[in-house]
């Protein structure tokens, strides 16, 4: 189950970065300064065009190696390239420069997460969850249960997800690791109510959602719907890993 954390991980941090999508540059911006680079490298990020994104945003910091919303980008680009040494020195490097850049120390933490280092992702986590100018604390409190799971703290994942959802009761993310650490502990039933609710609310199907409910359904004897689920799951999927392994799951609940 913990190869599914990474992708989860990422979607919170990328959630966090200005309400959807990484910051860009307010104003006018001159073809060629560096604010232009930063705007084109984040709409190559925001397509996924990750080499074209990493390319704009080097050449913007070349023009200035302090422009906070190029270096948070960047961070994130490294992130998805699962470059997790050089995004850490990326968000290093821009935490020094802007110490209230609360996005920064959510993204860090689910950076040093991915390294195996506890005790600093949660430190930076911590930071940005209890920060009173951070618009959306619910992101460093699910990347904080994400924390957990992957050590295997399920009571200490439960407490942050439910700090997280006082906040923000309609938060997909939270529901589906709250899934996770239940049914780590036994409570199927529960998980899979969380895992049900997580789906409901977003708009258009997770793969990743829909993959952790089949599973937790099929143990709980529903074969129907998590076989449903599962054909939702493989027509949505994009990823060539993430179809293996649902492809696989079929054949085993249909005998195969």
């Amino acid at each position: 189950m913990k190869k599914n954390i990474f992708c989860l991980l990422i979607l919170v941090a990328f959630l966090a970065c200005g309400g959807g999508k990484p910051r860009t540059v307010p104003g006018q911006m001159q073809p060629g300064s560096a604010e232009y680079l930063t705007s084109a490298g984040i709409g190559h990020l925001n397509d996924g065009r990750l080499d074209l994104a990493k390319k704009s945003l080097l050449e913007a910091l070349q023009k200035k190696p302090r422009l906070e919303p190029a270096l948070n980008a960047l961070g994130l680009v490294y992130a998805y390239q699962r470059d997790f040494v050089k995004a850490s020195n990326t968000l290093n490097r821009l935490i020094q420069i802007s110490p209230k850049f609360y996005d920064a120390y959510n993204l860090l933490g689910t950076v040093y997460t991915e390294l195996g280092k506890y005790q600093q992702a949660k430190e930076k986590l911590l930071v940005a969850a209890n920060a009173d100018e951070y618009l959306t604390p619910e992101n460093a409190f699910a990347n904080l249960a994400v924390l957990e799971i992957k050590f295997e703290k399920y009571d200490s994942a439960l407490r942050y997800i439910e700090k997280g959802m006082l906040l923000n009761r309609r938060f997909a993310p939270l529901y589906n690791l709250n899934g996770l650490a239940l049914e780590n502990l036994g409570k199927l039933a529960d998980a899979s109510e969380n895992y049900e609710k997580a789906i409901a609310l977003i708009n258009i199907p997770d793969p990743g959602y829909l993959i952790n409910s089949a599973r937790v359904l099929s143990k709980l004897g529903d074969k129907k719907k998590a076989l449903d689920n599962l054909e939702l799951a493989l027509g949505k999927a994009r990823d060539a890993a993430q179809k293996a392994e649902i492809i696989k799951m079929i054949k085993i609940l249909e005998g195969g």
